[in-house]
């Protein structure tokens, strides 16, 4: 079957690739990048579960990634409420984060202000249109 989305499949795979040679050039594996990237909207104390919830990742990713960056002191592990591990950067962290998310970002940044206000609110407005009629008719697919 052909795809209505073999162009938007190659430019996803292109945005990936960008980000995962982003996060070789910082000396970080995916994983990393994307938890350090997490932590830049939650800030302190952010929910273990946040980190596969918003990457994709799965769980035992995510956990071999925190572990991984425990062993390197740049987060620590706290109790939360409930079941929740709460996870928290250290000064380290913080520090890595700054020299490398930080800077993926501002080019982010840079690429979106450079669109007209127009432009932006299209693409903003497209991709979340699409995202969420994509995850309501996921939603209502049959399991086989």
């Amino acid at each position: 079957m052909e795809s209505a989305f073999k162009d938007w499949d190659y430019i996803e795979g292109m945005i990936d690739s960008a980000y995962h040679e982003a996060a070789l050039k910082m000396n970080l594996s995916d994983s990393e990048f994307s938890i350090l990237y997490i932590f830049n909207e939650h800030q302190e104390g952010c929910n273990q579960s946040a980190f596969y919830k918003e990457s994709c990742m799965t769980k035992s990713t995510v956990n071999s990634a925190i572990r991984k960056m425990e062993k390197k002191e740049l987060l620590y592990l706290t109790p939360g409420s409930g079941r929740n591990t709460q996870v928290f950067l250290t000064e380290k962290g913080k520090k890595l984060m700054e020299d490398t998310v930080y800077r993926v970002i501002e080019i982010e940044n840079e690429i979106y202000n450079g669109w007209t206000p127009e432009e932006r609110e299209l693409f903003m407005k497209l991709n979340r249109d699409f995202a969420e009629k994509l995850s309501d008719k996921v939603k209502k697919l049959p399991a086989l």
